[in-house]
């Protein structure tokens, strides 16, 4: 009786599991908003693109706004030395929503910039604290990075290099 059951109990199993992964957010349907106020898809926005760097900030952090102006400075050369793709995503809502664009004016921010109001993009790349950075290589995440200290930003330039050469 247990040869029955122990394979009939694993089938089950590995059907919920099936199940449980095609039903968890997939990163190119999670919305996000441009600046602009049109809504896009994550996906659609770097279909072409094969290397990103998302940093997930808030008006409210300063730590977040810290690692944008650091890599805002860096930038120019950045994209002299590596094909990449640069997306500040803020995770504003509500009246906090309203402070995105006047905070990337204030600070003269080079890249893209987008609003995730839905949650959608933070939810399926699973990102909890602020600033967090993830570099995605053909819409898989192949790194991330939790907070900020001065002199990071370097080492997400010095991963993106890596990732660029194919040494990854």
């Amino acid at each position: 009786m247990l040869k029955f059951i122990l394979p009939a109990a694993l089938l089950f199993l590995d059907s919920l599991i099936g199940l449980r992964a095609i039903a968890q957010p997939q990163i190119p349907a999670a919305r996000i908003k441009t600046l602009r106020g049109a809504i896009t898809s994550f996906g659609s926005a770097v279909q072409k693109d094969s290397l990103i760097l998302v940093c997930f900030w808030s008006t409210t952090s300063d730590m977040s706004i810290a690692e944008l102006n650091s890599i805002n400075a860096n930038y120019e050369k950045w994209k002299k030395g590596v094909a990449f793709r640069m997306m500040a995503v803020s995770i504003d809502e509500g009246q906090a929503a309203n402070k995105i664009r006047p905070t990337v004016n204030m600070n003269d921010w080079q890249f893209e910039v987008f609003s995730d109001i839905f949650g959608d993009l933070r939810k399926a790349l699973g990102s909890n604290n602020l600033p967090q950075a993830m570099i995605i290589k053909k819409n898989k995440l192949i790194y991330e990075q939790s907070g900020y200290e001065p002199g990071s930003e370097s080492y997400l330039f010095h991963k993106m290099q890596v990732l660029a050469s194919g040494r990854d």
